[in-house]
């Protein structure tokens, strides 16, 4: 990890670094982050990375090398990430609602000597890493000028589920960063712009969306599903003058199976990171009628590789492909032996560019995940694991994964993460986990386990997977066998696994029967608080009645869901609960619980 240590590096400014300078002199107090109660601007955010910047190398004694960002505050975490590759670091993201082991596992994991949080109380860490709070920092005293970068020094690492059962680190590059800055410009996101930065636990780890806004003078308005809540994201987008809409598919069905009303300046609406159905594009219309949709193809280790755009007057194909080329990567599908298929024919998906270099941080140091394209020097080949077919038209047709990983939630998720930590609980023999479509159509993970003894419980099980792993790697049904079925050669049998089947209605006499809503504050009585959560669940579930102690995903709850829930609860009482509660406290007796003994109770983290 000394590629980007203590050693001065040649050359000149990094070039996201010098981009976000000129809008900064460009637009000056003009807001790069729009917010209910004020805007940040382009002078401010680059007043508080200096601050962040002064504060890494004084600590680190110069280049910091890789820093960890523990940080929930959009505007710091942007600040705090401009200010890294200042330093002449690179970041990695760290999510404040993941569990705190997995964040002190990935600290030690890259080495690193100092790390940026906003949190009031850090993770125990490893010995030597100096933390700088941003609550101490006083951005606006003193500028910093960016220390010199390299190309091809580090720009950031990001975590995903990992095949080996643990979380992998995807390094890049700065000028690869650049380069997909760069290919997003097909976009046309502009200084008129406001572009939505959408996720939903209020961590913000995305580079395309928010830098495509930055670096071209766009301002950013950040939307988490969970503390700004789904009901409200349609009127908020409008309010807020939204006219470039990001997310994944998944997130804007459930926005749109509530929300009220339409935001008529949304000019764009992209859509990716998980398969894009044709209904997914009618919905967006439906929401934002004058909104041209794009689709791309985007991935960590690649960044944006195909784009569509679909006008609004323009009938939506089915399938729904994700697009052509972009400048500077080549798409192409292949066989097994690595050559060309003709149009038509499915393949797997590779992408070959001199700007597409991802590199996997290893346990013994960065491993290069490309290859060399004979004949073409400089060129560099990623076989991504999805796999497709080119139309007569060049359009590439996604066609879902050729491996174990699946998108939850927009998540990637590695089954294999999943099942090395549930047959490390306590009490599980074995386990296998398989992605299946709830009755919404999003997909979402069965956990199968083998109990050792008759002991073991599906909640519990789904508790303790929710203290080690991030949410959306959480089961959301779990289902407990005698044994797991077999084929021929002794391995478990997928596909003979019983489907996860509809919930039982609860018995009457311990069902809680949802009351009107009470008023919120001192006159909402502490005896109301269940029947109030009760209600939110009947309504997102539709159901009739719920009992105190049923567990939530065994009454059809998924992940999707369950983030609804959390967000009204938030609402409804305005307590900061967090989305890795409902996995934990998975009824309606412990939410209760966690509602009345306060902000961030029932979290576990």
């Amino acid at each position: 990890m000394e590629r980007n240590g203590t050693t001065a590096a040649p050359g000149g400014t990094c070039p996201v670094v010098a981009a976000f300078d000129r809008q900064a002199a460009d637009r000056g107090e003009r807001p790069a982050l729009v917010l209910d109660h004020g805007t940040v601007g382009f002078a401010e955010l680059s007043a508080r990375a200096d601050a962040v910047a002064a504060a890494l190398t004084e600590r680190a004694g110069g280049r910091p090398g890789a820093v960890p960002l523990l940080v929930r505050d959009p505007a710091w975490m942007l600040a705090s990430a401009l200010g890294v590759l200042r330093a002449g670091g690179h970041y990695v993201p760290l999510n404040p609602a993941h569990p705190a082991a997995r964040n002190r596992e990935l600290l030690g994991r890259v080495g690193a000597r100092t790390a940026v949080t906003d949190q009031d109380g850090p993770p125990a860490d490893p010995a030597g890493v100096a933390w700088v709070g941003t609550g101490a920092l006083r951005p606006g005293r003193e500028g910093f000028t960016a220390l010199a970068a390299d190309p091809d020094d580090w720009a950031y690492v990001l975590y995903t589920s990992g095949s080996t059962g643990r979380p992998k680190g995807i390094m890049q590059r700065r000028s690869d960063m650049w380069q997909n800055v760069e290919r997003h410009r097909e976009l046309g996101v502009g200084p008129e712009d406001r572009v939505t930065l959408i996720n939903a636990d209020g961590f913000v780890a995305a580079v395309s969306n928010p830098f495509t806004a930055l670096l071209n003078g766009a301002a950013l308005v950040p939307h988490s599903f969970q503390h700004d809540g789904v009901h409200d994201l349609v009127p908020r987008l409008d309010r807020l003058g939204v006219t470039v809409y990001y997310s994944f598919p998944s997130f804007l069905r459930q926005a749109a199976t509530v929300a009220a009303g339409r935001a008529e300046r949304v000019r764009l609406g992209y859509l990716g990171g998980e398969p894009v159905h044709r209904d997914d594009v009618l919905t967006l219309r439906r929401v934002f009628p004058a909104a041209t949709a794009a689709i791309g193809l985007n991935s960590t280790e690649t960044g944006l590789t195909r784009l569509t755009l679909i006008p609004p007057d323009r009938p939506v194909p089915d399938p729904v492909p994700v697009g052509g080329p972009v400048p500077g990567v080549e798409t192409v599908v292949v066989d097994e032996d690595g050559g060309t298929v003709p149009a038509g024919v499915p393949g797997g998906i590779t992408v070959r560019s001199p700007h597409v270099r991802p590199v996997l941080l290893g346990e013994d140091g960065p491993v290069d995940l490309t290859t060399a394209v004979p004949g073409r020097p400089g060129v560099r080949e990623f076989r991504t694991g999805d796999r497709g077919r080119m139309d007569a038209t060049g359009q590439l047709v996604h066609l879902g994964r050729g491996d174990a990983m699946v998108k939850v939630r927009g998540y990637r998720v590695e089954v294999s993460e999943v099942e090395a930590a549930a047959a490390a609980v306590p009490g599980v023999s074995e386990a296998a986990v398989v992605p299946y479509a709830a009755d919404g159509g999003e997909t979402e993970l069965a956990l199968y386990a083998v109990p050792k003894d008759r002991a073991l419980d599906a909640a519990a099980l789904r508790g303790e997977l929710a203290a080690l792993l991030p949410a959306a790697l959480v089961p959301t049904a779990v289902v407990l066998l005698a044994e797991m079925p077999r084929t021929g050669n002794g391995k478990v049998d997928r596909g003979a696994l019983p489907a996860p089947v509809a919930p039982a209605a609860a018995p009457a006499a311990a069902q809680v029967a949802p009351g009107p809503a009470a008023p919120v504050g001192d006159a909402a009585g502490a005896d109301d608080v269940e029947g109030r959560i009760a209600a939110v669940w009947c309504e997102i579930l539709g159901l009739a009645r719920v009992a105190e102690g049923e567990d939530f995903f065994s009454l059809g709850g998924t992940s999707i869901s369950a983030l609804r829930v959390v967000s009204r609860i938030r609402q409804e009482f305005g307590v900061p609960l967090r989305l890795a509660a409902i996995f934990e406290t998975p009824t309606v007796r412990d939410l209760a619980a966690a509602v009345r003994t306060g902000p961030g109770a029932g979290t576990g983290q």
